[in-house]
Formats: C-alpha cells, sequence, structure tokens
C-alpha cells in the first residue's frame, strides 16, 4: 500500500487555553502532554508538523469585559505574552512550521492564519505536496472543529484524534462533533491512527487467538478454549506422531523387494507390449534378498544416473 504524505496540525495549545490561563480549559494541560507523547511515537508518520496560535493584537468584538462564550470571550492568547505562547510540550517538540492568526480580528480556523513568510496554512500544505491532514488540539468545540472543516473545504481528507483535543464543554463538544461527522471528518482515537487498526475494529490482529480458532485451519474453539490448552495440543501431535512410525515399521516388516520387482515388471510389460514369453517372471523366484543389502536413506541425485542410452517414450 502506498504511504499517504500527511501533516498534523497541532491547534492551539497555549498556557493562555490551559489550566490556570485567561481562557482555560479543563484537561488542557493533559491534552498537551499526550499531543507530545504521539508526536513522538509517530513522528516518522507525518512529512510535516504544523502548529497553530492565537496571537491577538486588536482582534475588536472577539474580546469583551462581559463575553458571551459563544463570540466574546475575555483577553487571552496576547501577542508577545507568555500566555500565548506554545505550551512547553508542544514548544519542545520538532515543529516544522508555527502559524499565527487573529491578530485584528476573531480567527478560529488555523487556515485563517500566516507563518512568518506570509504564507497561509493551504499555501504551506500545498507546497508540501500534503495529501492528508490530522488535527489535534484545543479546543475541540472551537478551533480544531473550525480548522478541521475547512481542510475538508479545501479538499484535503481531514482525521480528527479525538482524545488529542478537548471541548470547552461537554454540551458544545458533542455539537461538534456532530457538525463534523455530518461534513465527513473522521474521528478516531489516536491508538487507530496508524498499524493494523487503521484497517477497521475488524481487522485480524496477529496473535490474535480468537482471529486464529476461526480462521480455515485455525484451532477449534470447541476444543480448545485457549492457550492452556496447549499441553493437550502436544499429546495429540505425539499420538499421531507415533501412528506414524507404526505405519513405517509395518511396512518394513511386510516389504518384499521380489514382489516388488515382478510387480514392475509386470506393469513394463503392459506399457511396452511385451508378454510373459518374454520375461520369465519365475527366474524371481529365487530371488534370495536380504534387506539390509538396501539402504534407501541416502539421497539421490539426478547425476547418479544416465538415460542416455533409453529408447523409451510413454506410451510405446
Amino acid at each position: 500500500m502506498e504511504e499517504t504524505t500527511r501533516a498534523l496540525i497541532i491547534v492551539d495549545v497555549q498556557p493562555t487555553f490551559c489550566e490556570g490561563g485567561a481562557l482555560a480549559v479543563e484537561g488542557g494541560n493533559a491534552v498537551a502532554e499526550k499531543i507530545a507523547d504521539f508526536v513522538q511515537d509517530n513522528l516518522d508518520e507525518y512529512a510535516l508538523i504544523v502548529t497553530t496560535q492565537d496571537w491577538h493584537i486588536n482582534p475588536g468584538s472577539h474580546f469583551s469585559d462581559t463575553p458571551d462564550f459563544m463570540d466574546t470571550w475575555p483577553p487571552h492568547g496576547i501577542a508577545g505574552t507568555p500566555e500565548a505562547e506554545l505550551h512547553e510540550a508542544i514548544a519542545s517538540l520538532p515543529i516544522d512550521v508555527e502559524v499565527k492568526k487573529g491578530e485584528y480580528a476573531a480567527a478560529y480556523s488555523g487556515f485563517e492564519g500566516v507563518d512568518g513568510r506570509d504564507r497561509s496554512l493551504e499555501d504551506i500544505l500545498r507546497e508540501a505536496e500534503i495529501e492528508a491532514i490530522d488535527v489535534v488540539g484545543i479546543a475541540e468545540s472551537h478551533c480544531v472543529k473550525e480548522t478541521a472543516l475547512d481542510g475538508l473545504k479545501a479538499g484535503w481528507p481531514v482525521r480528527v484524534l479525538s482524545d488529542l483535543t478537548v471541548p470547552v464543554s461537554e454540551e458544545l463538544g458533542d455539537e461538534a462533533r456532530q457538525e463534523m461527522d455530518e461534513a465527513g471528518v473522521e474521528q478516531i482515537d489516536s491508538d487507530e491512527a496508524f498499524g493494523f487498526y487503521e484497517e477497521g475494529e475488524d481487522a485480524e490482529i496477529p496473535g490474535d487467538t480468537a482471529s486464529l480458532a476461526d480462521s480455515e485451519g485455525g484451532l477449534d474453539d470447541s476444543e480448545y478454549d485457549s492457550f492452556d490448552d496447549y499441553d493437550d495440543l502436544e499429546d495429540d501431535y505425539d499420538d499421531d506422531a507415533d501412528a506414524d512410525n507404526e505405519t513405517d515399521d509395518d511396512f518394513e516388516e511386510n516389504f518384499d523387494l521380489g514382489n516388488f520387482i515382478t510387480a514392475g515388471i509386470q506393469s513394463m510389460s503392459q506399457r511396452t507390449g511385451t508378454s510373459d514369453e518374454d520375461v520369465d517372471l519365475d527366474d524371481f523366484d529365487d530371488v534370495d534378498v536380504d534387506d539390509d543389502e538396501f539402504d534407501f536413506s541416502g539421497e539421490v541425485s539426478d547425476d547418479d544416473f544416465d538415460f542416455s542410452d533409453i529408447d523409451f517414450k510413454p506410451g510405446q
């Protein structure tokens, strides 16, 4: 399967949105740490890692002394302040591009921001030839949702890793998840992002004894409920091996080389058109064969035989 060139967008993971910040979201610090762990574990999966930050200078009516927490908010993410910087867990990561947004207007989506070279997020992704986007960060109900929806509108397949984000409230989180789902944003947990879990819940997992039992030629659950019954399997195998050895012993005891040669000559007579008059089978009655004189245990190669002088074709 050809690998997808994928970007990770880490949305607004800043102290201003974490516990102790001006617009704190419960669980923000924990999500920051989880995102950092996820990136370290899956760094090779991403061709590009982008962060976004609220970087407000004078965002107009976005700030209010009497905020409704829907369209207006208390001052937060003020450019140049420690609260507007990246959370320390995120700042330690190998970030490729930092995008800042909202200097003079409300800006929820990362696609509304620009980097230090004045490139929009869309331009950054296209220049990197990104084919798909994963989105994580704060808050799921607002900036994460808007970034995911804008990414989808711009033409990229988008996944939100739900356990690496947190909403302002559970109610707003439910509404955001429904809106993203209806738009076509895929929402999964981070442990399903890569590996065999990517194929779905029904995918066979290596080492899964239940899948092994159900597969063709696998274990029969009715007979072996778990690998605790391994000893039973081993005993069955030993019994089969003993039976095979007994069959081999019977064959050696009853094998008569004279009869074997006689049967072979009769078969050749039928194939070549000769008759018993051409071959006197009675000549073989007095053959005294000692089985010990014949050893078939060694390997035989084509070099041991020369068939060049034989002018016999099957069917003649």
